[in-house]
């Protein structure tokens, strides 16, 4: 067979071709829409493992640039009752306000609040070995950023899914030493919950769990009427940050009120019974301080009463006590000056300063002089 005659210019098209490209049309046709558009593929619709996988790395994200990927993600519904058992070991429990008198709670293990407080602090999550110890309210304020973060992001992540509708809105409101107390603070109601377990870091990681339980909304909300319209309240504002300086001066410090030393003899203290007194000088009524565990000074005063109480009032200790009679002999903490009392220090006020305490710091002292 001869070819075609191209010599016009126009190529000729065999009669099965056209049968062909009929086809192709059709099908081009029907894959798309009556736009002419192509259909875009359709989203997964979202699930509750999915939404809270993305809100809580997105929350960590967007808080600090700390990147958490979600190992597993268990949704589920419990009781007031398994909540305490459900919690990991050793948690940070934190109760959550919600919308009007709604409370929930969540738990971190020791895991997260050590990454977490590590971030802030180093700029980086490390794999040391953790201490068995209680979560402190210290360590609640500085991942206080985070769960607010973690509820914020939820809701909007949760968005159409089903059961899920009444997340919205729930804030951190304060820590508890002990997840006991829970049976009591919450409503014994159904409770909605999310189990992730976490991988959080980069180079080093440290993987731990973390375990919501929000109230679980029982009656649907009604439709407003037409001629009157309800008006959203306005969210609650967001607590301010606490500063470092706030967290140390909420930390607790245990200071001991020293009468006065004096050394005693093995036999003298073998026959200590209960009534005897001590001969102690009259010079320790004026010079008692107050001192840490560790021995340092912080303040010195003069003994006496308070309200029925024993008390110390006090004074500086760089100005000799014109009351005070000299003693012979070496005296511990009576001449000492606070160790750090007249130098600038970043966690006290700028108007603090001894002058400035109390007349009297009453304290129980066990011993007293004749």
């Amino acid at each position: 067979m001869t070819p075609p005659d191209q010599s016009d210019g126009a190529p000729r098209t065999p009669q099965g071709q056209g049968v062909l490209r009929r086809l192709l049309q059709h099908r081009s046709q029907a894959r798309l829409g009556q736009g002419g558009a192509p259909e875009l593929p359709q989203l997964p619709a979202p699930t509750p493992a999915r939404a809270a996988a993305t809100a809580i790395g997105r929350a960590a994200d967007r808080l600090y640039g700390l990147a958490v990927l979600p190992i597993s993600v268990k949704p589920g519904a419990l009781t007031l009752a398994e909540l305490p058992e459900l919690l990991p070991d050793l948690p940070l429990v934190a109760v959550l306000q919600g919308p009007g008198d709604n409370l929930g709670a969540i738990g971190m293990c020791a895991q997260v609040v050590a990454a977490l407080i590590e971030w802030q602090a180093l700029g980086r999550v490390t794999n040391r070995s953790l201490g068995r110890r209680r979560p402190t309210r210290s360590d609640a304020l500085l991942c206080s950023d985070f769960i607010n973060a973690f509820l914020t992001e939820l809701p909007v992540e949760m968005k159409g899914v089903e059961g899920f509708e009444s997340i919205a809105g729930y804030r951190f409101l304060t820590p508890l030493d002990d997840p006991r107390p829970l049976g009591l603070m919450l409503e014994d109601k159904p409770y909605r919950s999310l189990s992730l377990d976490l991988r959080i870091g980069g180079t080093e990681t440290r993987e731990g769990r973390i375990l919501l339980a929000l109230p679980q909304s029982g009656n649907p909300q009604r439709t407003p009427r037409a001629e009157a319209p309800a008006i959203a309240a306005p969210p609650p504002p967001a607590p301010p940050r606490p500063t470092l300086h706030d967290v140390v001066q909420d930390a607790p410090v245990e200071v001991h009120g020293i009468l006065c030393r004096r050394r005693v003899s093995l036999a003298e203290l073998r026959g200590l019974t209960e009534g005897r007194l001590l001969s102690l000088p009259r010079s320790c009524l004026g010079q008692a301080t107050l001192e840490t565990v560790a021995g340092q000074v912080l303040a010195g005063g003069k003994f006496g009463e308070a309200e029925g109480c024993h008390a110390i009032r006090l004074r500086d200790l760089s100005v000799p006590d014109e009351d005070a009679v000299a003693v012979k002999g070496p005296t511990i903490g009576a001449a000492q000056a606070p160790i750090d009392l007249g130098q600038p220090d970043p966690f006290r006020m700028p108007s603090a300063s001894l002058d400035e305490a109390p007349s009297f710091l009453t304290s129980p002292l066990g011993i007293a002089g004749r």
